[in-house]
């Protein structure tokens, strides 16, 4: 059974990745200790350690809340994404065994059955974390973290129909896992960074259109001149 931060982190870490703690909202920590059942201690480092993930922002009167949106900030997380996983996956690839590949068909396929908005968030980030088999821990934890961020933006974008983003979304990942299963480490680095770019275009142009994303355009020019070169 989890310990009481553990429970605290999943928690609140659900609460803010589906809305229902809104962005810019303050946070009480009685009354989320009371709503998790777990006491004010382990809640306190549950609140720390989404502040170092960057889920929570803690306000001048110490109280922490949930970050309002950022056209910079998400602009520079899916930069970072597009190169650090490009890089991951183009080195993961050409050495992924049938036993990891078969895992990463998992995750995929388990997105696909997915009718639970939560699960589904669940399964993609493990997917995205599954093609990076080959990278160090440290590597791998910081990408979890800069997709921990990432989603946190594309729930806010998340609209009650959404299935042909959702159809577009499930071919790029099949584009991934043939890359893979060919064991081709640029093709899979370049459908990787396209489909990070685009999710990271149809988000901003969804929440901020008169951002102009140059940071993740920049950070797509770059895989692409190495995987085409």
């Amino acid at each position: 059974m989890p310990d009481a931060v553990t429970r605290a982190v999943e928690a609140l870490r659900t609460m803010v990745l589906t809305g229902q703690i809104a962005p810019g909202s303050g946070l009480t920590q009685v009354g989320l200790a009371q709503e998790i059942g777990v006491s004010t201690t382990p809640l306190r480092e549950a609140l720390r350690r989404l502040e170092a993930e960057g889920l929570l922002e803690s306000q001048r009167n110490g109280r922490p809340q949930v970050p309002r949106f950022d056209p910079a900030d998400l602009d520079a997380l899916y930069a970072g994404r597009v190169l650090l996983e490009s890089l991951g996956i183009a080195l993961s690839a050409p050495r992924l065994g049938e036993t990891q590949l078969d895992v990463i068909r998992d995750h995929l396929g388990a997105m696909r059955g997915s009718d639970d908005p939560v699960g589904w968030d669940r399964e993609h980030a493990a997917f995205h974390l599954a093609l990076m088999v080959g990278s160090t821990d440290a590597f791998r934890q910081e990408i979890d973290r800069l997709v921990g961020r990432s989603d946190r933006y594309r729930r806010m974008s998340v609209r009650v129909d959404d299935s042909e983003g959702r159809r577009i979304g499930d071919e790029e990942h099949g584009m991934i896992v043939a890359a893979c299963e060919a064991r081709d480490g640029r093709d899979a680095a370049l459908a990787l960074a396209r489909h990070l770019t685009r999710s990271a275009l149809t988000l901003i142009a969804h929440l901020e259109p008169d951002y102009d994303p140059v940071a993740v355009r920049g950070a797509l020019r770059m895989v692409m001149s190495w995987a085409t070169g």
